[in-house]
């Protein structure tokens, strides 16, 4: 029985987003377009995932109820996003599949800070239902984005699927090394560069 879990996140560590984000610009342009808002490089960078959890103060100066900037926003993101995930355009890692070998000795999981819609669409779309045993993404509402990564909350949403046993996180950003450390899971720092492990492949490797 696997008593051991590893739990990735999925942008930038399964699932290669990042490369190209044209597809990001265009869903952050489109949602200012809407609003009536010059889609200048600035107001685009605003909306970018990487400061939700600032996101109200963020578009403050836009003097429009931010839940109605974040309807709009989150639509045209999950929108565009899940696009490109059907059309191949956004496509896992070619080390993903490298962790198959890690099946026979753990469970393993995804915990996102992208919509639940979006991770479930990446898992189901490329076939990867066997290999992990969930998977949790943040909700949609304006008041999920309180309760996002480094909160421990899906964390806990996940271990109710996965059940106890030790937990690493995978994860490429400072938000994952301290999600890691306010759940208990050991931080494994996918940098895919000299700065931490350089591939899921060093990792397996390291893991077993």
């Amino acid at each position: 029985m696997k008593t051991d879990n590893v739990v990735f996140d999925l942008d930038g560590v399964l699932l290669d987003s990042e490369t190209n984000l044209d597809w990001l610009d265009r869903a952050m342009e489109r949602t200012l377009e809407e609003l009536d808002i010059p889609a200048t490089r600035e107001n685009v960078e605003k909306l970018y995932p990487g400061g939700l959890q600032e996101f109200e103060k963020s578009v403050e100066e836009f003097s429009i109820d931010p839940e109605k900037i974040w309807t709009i926003r989150d639509g045209y993101y999950i929108a565009e996003k899940l696009e490109m995930i059907e059309r191949g355009n956004l496509k896992p890692f070619p080390d993903v599949e490298a962790l198959n070998k890690l099946l026979p000795q753990y469970s393993l999981g995804i915990i996102s800070n992208s919509p639940d819609e979006v991770v479930d669409r990446f898992v189901r779309t490329y076939g990867f239902e066997d290999t992990f045993k969930a998977w949790v993404g943040r909700g949609s509402g304006l008041d999920s984005l309180k309760i996002m990564k480094p909160d421990p909350h899906l964390f806990r949403q996940l271990k109710d699927e996965m059940g106890d046993g030790k937990f690493w996180y995978v994860g490429d950003r400072e938000v994952d090394r301290e999600f890691a450390e306010v759940t208990g899971m050991e931080f494994l720092y996918l940098s895919r560069n000299s700065e931490g492990f350089e591939s899921l492949t060093e990792i397996v490797d390291y893991l077993l």
